[in-house]
């Protein structure tokens, strides 16, 4: 990526892409999102960087190319990179099963899921759901420790064909990075600073612990006046099940020399049929870039070519939808087609997303692009996504260009409308009930610790000052009021500012998330958390 005068094609791209900043901006306007930091490279080369707005707002601190983000979900691509050096190494075969690693994986389970082998979990073809609204709690913690990641994956349900679906699922990757820590005698972080992070020479880019670097950005969540508010960092690193799926923090400099090797090894073993690059730490690229897993869109029906899960990374045929993975999806039925009107072109990419920061990288190998974008909010939509698409459009040039700026405002009114809709949904139905619908028995007699049937989650039911709260898994911050909704059933809403203060999703949840009864006179809870369709979780009174 050395710098030289461009080429008059690289200028006009160049130019192009300096066009864009306003838009960028408004986009960030749009969305909430407080600062980003942006990279570009086409035909091989470096050819754009852009920062805009604050990595910190408080003191007006802008973000630099060497600002330290959270990768949140990009990380999956290292995981299962890493992985592939061990299958390179002959340390396993992308056909062993997992249970022959770690004999505790899919103890008590069926046949199949002892068959289970890294690339089902590494392409989320299993089948099994995650309990991602158990684990994902306000002030950004996540609660389930590393310890227990075996233990809460025997325990997720198959809720879909082995092998012939694609579930989203955390657990998998975190189920990896144990693989990865058994096989090489090192702890995760440790085997990805000797394989990829020192020879590339990433100085800025760790496992996220207790230390953080300097210039790193601050997490912010977005309020309902789109004005960002300022949020505990994510809880997604080192020691926390997630470590394997979204743990790792970077910059846009490291970024760029991260995929940029990623691509000349997509290439170079593409066209060798070999399974490593020379002087690069990416091996088996085949396996790591083929279509696994066929995403689902409700609404649309896709091709197997047009959108599939490989391993961390997601293939798509352009011109296509991008960000499918993330809300943007979610709240758009029919997303923008990139690249209407453009010579077809393979793009791999994918979103990442927590409460204080989203981001973004997508990987054309054709013409050796990457854009990779970084920021520093759970905004009103993926406005990182937004910004990734609007790039690559203004890379391209195609006929048809997108307004995304319209898009995006559509999406943040979604955003905007979902949990006060709940709430209204909510208050409406209560208002339905009369006299006989108040709780059957004092309030003291449901107050407990109750503990889910399988897994080590706990919710702690108090009573204070005369009023019922309860507390996720003994964690004090995550305390919430619950108040009477229908009989033995109530309800914790929380209104959509209260909820992005305390660091919590505002996008995720169904009316169910926020009403647990309880049954057989209150020795147990029932919590139809939206994790599972319509299904409960159940915990049992312990004390």
């Amino acid at each position: 990526m050395a710098t030289q005068q461009p080429e008059p094609e690289l200028a006009a791209v160049m130019e192009r892409l300096k066009r864009l900043e306003p838009r960028i901006q408004k986009i960030m306007q749009i969305t909430g999102l407080p600062g980003c930091s942006i990279g570009v490279i086409h035909q091989g080369v470096e050819v754009w960087k852009f920062n805009a707005g604050f990595r910190d707002v408080e003191n007006q601190l802008p973000p630099q190319s060497d600002t330290v983000f959270n990768l949140n979900s990009l990380t999956k691509s290292l995981t299962a990179a890493a992985l592939a050096c061990l299958v390179q190494d002959g340390k396993l075969s992308w056909d062993t099963p997992i249970r022959s690693i770690l004999p505790d994986f899919a103890e008590g389970c069926d046949a199949v899921d002892q068959s289970i082998t890294s690339v089902d979990l590494l392409s989320m073809r299993t089948g099994h759901f995650a309990f991602n609204n158990m684990a994902w709690q306000g002030n950004n913690i996540v609660l389930p420790k590393k310890e227990g990641t075996v233990r809460f994956w025997n325990a997720t349900p198959r809720i879909a064909p082995f092998r012939k679906s694609f579930v989203y699922n955390n657990w998998g990757y975190g189920i990896i990075a144990l693989v990865i820590e058994k096989l090489s005698g090192q702890s995760f972080h440790a085997f990805l600073q000797e394989r990829f992070f020192d020879p590339l020479d990433l100085k800025r880019t760790k496992m996220q612990d207790d230390t953080p670097f300097e210039n790193s950005s601050k997490a912010y969540a977005v309020l309902d006046d789109r004005s960002p508010i300022p949020i505990p960092p994510p809880s997604i690193g080192a020691g926390v099940f997630t470590e394997g799926g979204s743990g790792v923090l970077s910059t846009i400099d490291d970024m760029l020399r991260l995929y940029h090797a990623y691509m000349l090894a997509i290439n170079h073993q593409s066209q060798s049929g070999s399974t490593s690059t020379p002087d690069n730490p990416f091996n088996q690229c085949y396996k790591l870039v083929e279509p696994h897993s066929t995403l689902p869109r409700p609404g649309r029906t896709f091709s197997v070519e047009e959108q599939n899960y490989c391993l961390g990374l997601i293939r798509a045929q352009l011109p296509g939808p991008l960000g499918m993975m993330g809300m943007n999806a979610d709240f758009n039925e029919w997303p923008p087609v990139v690249l209407e009107g453009f010579l077809k072109t393979l793009c791999f990419y994918h979103q990442g997303m927590m409460v204080g920061s989203t981001s973004n990288i997508a990987i054309l190998p054709e013409s050796e692009t990457v854009v990779a974008v970084l920021a520093n909010a759970f905004p009103l939509g993926d406005g990182a996504d937004w910004i990734s698409q609007m790039i690559i459009e203004a890379i391209f040039d195609p006929p048809t260009k997108k307004d995304f700026e319209e898009t995006a405002e559509d999406v943040a009114l979604e955003v905007l409308e979902l949990l006060p809709g709940i709430g209204d949904e909510l208050r409406d139905r209560h208002s339905r009930y009369k006299l006989g619908a108040l709780p059957t028995l004092p309030l003291p007699s449901y107050v407990g610790t109750f503990k889910h049937e399988a897994v080590p989650f706990t919710l702690d039911i108090k009573l204070e000052q005369g009023e019922l709260t309860m507390t996720f898994n003994g964690c004090q911050e995550e305390t919430y009021p619950l108040r009477p909704y229908d009989l033995d059933t109530f309800t914790w809403w929380t209104p959509f500012n209260e909820a992005a203060r305390r660091g919590r999703f505002v996008t995720c949840y169904p009316r169910t998330t926020f009403l647990i009864s309880f049954e057989k006179e209150a020795s147990r809870i029932a919590w139809a958390s939206g994790d599972i369709l319509d299904q409960s979780y159940y915990f049992l009174r312990v004390e």
